[in-house]
């Protein structure tokens, strides 16, 4: 619970599981979580879809990757046994998408602008029964895939849905951007990547061990 602006301590560190399609996104998230065990237990790590074993407190749910704004992962996770509760983790909270998200039966959106002890803040204010809404951008807390080939996080994403046979206009459309900022966003991916076209990084991804496959 809170009291006059804090969360009040618990009795046990809050029960926490980890999803996302990408296996370097939930270990980014585990890690930026584990300094903080006193308050948080990692207990899982999935991809949506997977069985959790055991109940869980609260999902931290990353939408990195989805075409939805992880909508349609919302509604799988709660379908989950052991599942009560699910955050949305999200680089850019957009009103539609926010609305969408608690229509769907998040029961918070929590903005990757928020630095670690922010976001454990923001578990237990959820998991103790308040809707946390974040409204703002900024660099994210956590890793993400192609950080260490030197993309940025919005070029790895766009990276990630080209992966998944996405065209240009139906990038603009999933991430609410025009079609001109994700031709700049894949023009500065390439040129990080080496390469100079899609058909390149498509190559170059898909053909050897990439922290861009999926799970």
């Amino acid at each position: 619970m809170r009291v006059a602006g804090r969360v009040m301590a618990r009795e046990r560190p809050l029960c926490v599981a980890v999803a996302n399609d990408y296996e370097l996104v939930v270990a980014g998230l585990a890690a930026l979580l584990r300094p903080f065990t006193d308050r948080i237990e990692v207990t899982e790590a999935v991809t949506v879809g997977e069985d959790i074993n055991g109940p869980v407190d609260i999902v931290l749910y990353d939408t990195f990757g989805r075409t939805d704004d992880g909508i349609g992962g919302v509604k799988q996770l709660l379908d989950t046994d052991g599942v009560d509760k699910v955050a949305l983790y999200t680089m850019a909270p957009r009103p539609p998408a926010v609305r969408a998200a608690l229509e769907a039966g998040a029961a918070g959106v929590l903005t990757k602008a928020r630095p670690a002890t922010a976001l454990v803040d923001g578990l237990e204010r959820v998991a103790n029964g308040e809707r946390v809404i974040d409204g703002t951008t900024g660099t994210p807390s956590a890793s993400w895939p192609g950080a260490g080939r030197g993309l940025t996080a919005r070029q790895a994403e766009v990276v990630a849905l080209l992966l998944q046979g996405l065209s240009n206009l139906e990038i603009a459309d999933a991430l609410y951007v025009d079609v001109n900022t994700v031709k700049t966003h894949l023009r500065h991916a390439y040129k990080a990547l080496g390469v100079r076209s899609r058909s390149q990084a498509l190559a170059l991804l898909l053909g050897e061990p990439s922290d861009f496959a999926r799970r």
